[in-house]
């Protein structure tokens, strides 16, 4: 199996292919258009993990919930890789996206992980 990868170039990025998952059941989605929804999640929700969500403390918004489902149902059927159901990349470039001042290592790495796709 191939990983997929997918990092959002900004914020509004992120937020157009979640809309577009919404629009949908998150297990109708082909792998690429699952992965670019999944790894957009992470980006725009850093707080959140994949482990915990379906803990009532967890911070999930019920909206989005079906796509954690979803990323679990796949990753035990062997259809996603660990880095695919833990888009880390994502979740720091969400990150990194949201801040003011940025050490010349931090871009960088934001420019290689983007890179990557």
């Amino acid at each position: 199996m191939n990983p997929c990868y997918f990092i959002p170039g900004s914020l509004r990025e992120a937020a157009l292919q979640l809309r577009r998952g919404l629009q949908g059941a998150a297990a109708d989605f082909p792998k690429n258009d699952f992965v670019c929804i999944w790894s957009s999640i992470a980006y725009l929700y850093p707080g959140l993990h994949p482990d915990g969500f379906d803990d009532p403390d967890s911070g999930w918004p019920r909206v989005i919930k079906s796509f954690a489902i979803e990323a679990w149902r796949r990753a035990e059927a062997g259809e996603l890789a660990d880095e695919e159901l833990y888009a880390c990349d994502a979740q720091w470039a969400g990150l990194y996206d949201r801040m003011n001042e940025h050490t010349p290592q931090e871009t960088a790495r934001r420019e290689e992980i983007t890179k990557q796709m």
